[in-house]
């Protein structure tokens, strides 16, 4: 936007270069100077433009070495799952171990006990039950004797399957360690995975966003290239005036009416003032731009009229800036009036203060600008305060 008011800026100037009765060799080093000016901002506007696309290429680098590392992350994901699966195929298996284990001590144990019971019967008989006869007592001690083997053997086993069954429990929570930690390993690479997500959907965005600023920017650079050819023109067909006017007689200017109005001007339109006059900053391209009037949201439909009488010296339109009339002034101040729709003046008219001349577009911004010759002047300072 700031760049179309330039263009503005640049027409406007050079239809007052052609009415005004200034010293054509001054105009022509003015447009000199101001040409400069466009091609040292055509300059910068490449510098940020190849900023730009340098910026672009890191970004989709980033977003480049994001997409491998969530092909890398999904691998890695996959075999911790395959791992997981493993491990629980081993913990189910190992519980299953783990019961027969546990049935195989409690038969132990049972038999083990059943041994030292009938141990215990043999070994504490009633005396009236003992027979005289030698060889009942003989097998009574070898009776002994075979359940105290018996015994021993037993407890051996019992102690042997509560040794598998502790191996047997070890093993299960070691398993289960290797789970909890594999599983903690899968949620911190999925954590991952998710931040190199939001990260790379985060770049998209920017990516979008420096895209859109380099269209805006090399358009930018067409249209102030546009600028600097026309300009070019311009000096040229003033240069071969200054010569043709030579032999002419220089004409006095006269008072300016126009002047006396400071201060008291009508507003071009009712609305607020959305751009002041001065440097601005473009919010777009980040560089340093001058606006040689102010914008008012009006509305669209509002009226626009003259601030003072005048002569319409020009009416045009502007790519992307819309239609636009120019109002000539004692010869030495113009005033501009862009944004407009359903003209109803035309050039070489005469209007009165507070005369209408359009109504504002679609957009409802009227853009406005005072000129004493070349130079631009802040419109607050020339209209009435109270208008708006």
């Amino acid at each position: 936007m700031r760049s179309r008011v330039l263009i503005l800026s640049i027409v406007f100037s050079l239809l007052c270069l052609v009415g005004a009765r200034a010293d054509v060799k001054d105009d022509i080093l003015i447009q000199q100077e101001e040409m400069e000016r466009i091609k040292k901002e055509v300059k910068e506007s490449r510098e940020k433009l190849d900023s730009l696309k340098q910026t672009e290429v890191d970004i989709q680098k980033m977003i480049s070495e994001g997409d491998q590392k969530l092909a890398t992350d999904k691998k890695v994901i996959a075999r911790l799952n395959r791992q997981l699966r493993g491990l629980q195929s081993d913990i189910a298996q190992t519980a299953s171990e783990l019961e027969n284990r546990q049935l195989e001590l409690d038969l132990s144990r049972r038999r083990y006990l059943g041994n030292i019971r009938q141990f215990y019967i043999a070994t504490h008989k009633p005396p009236e039950i003992f027979s005289e006869d030698p060889n009942e007592e003989l097998v009574l001690q070898r009776q002994i004797i075979y359940l105290t083997a018996l015994a021993s053997f037993e407890s051996g086993n019992v102690d042997q399957a509560y040794q598998v069954v502790e191996q047997t429990m070890q093993t299960q929570d070691e398993l289960t360690g290797k789970t909890k930690h594999i599983s903690s390993l899968k949620r911190k690479r999925e954590t991952a995975s998710s931040l190199v997500v939001s990260a790379k959907r985060k770049h998209q965005k920017t990516l979008e966003q420096v895209r859109r600023e380099k269209t805006e920017e090399a358009d930018k650079i067409l249209t102030l290239e546009q600028a600097a050819r026309e300009m070019e023109a311009i000096i040229a067909r003033l240069q071969q005036e200054m010569e043709d006017r030579r032999a002419r007689e220089g004409v006095t200017e006269g008072p300016s009416v126009f002047a006396t109005l400071k201060g008291q001007l009508l507003p071009p339109c009712r609305g607020e003032i959305v751009v002041p006059f001065g440097d601005a900053i473009d919010p777009v391209t980040k560089l340093k731009s001058f606006s040689s009037g102010i914008s008012i949201k009006a509305g669209s439909g509002s009226k626009v009229a003259a601030v003072a009488s005048g002569s319409v010296s020009y009416i045009g339109n502007l790519r992307g800036y819309g239609n636009f009339i120019i109002i000539n002034h004692d010869d030495r101040y113009y005033t501009t009036y862009a944004g407009l729709s359903d003209i109803v003046v035309s050039v070489n008219e005469y209007v009165l203060a507070g005369n209408k001349l359009a109504v504002a577009d679609a957009a409802g911004v009227v853009k406005f600008e005072i000129r004493e010759g070349r130079n631009p002047l802040d419109p607050v300072t020339w209209i009435s305060i109270d208008s708006f």
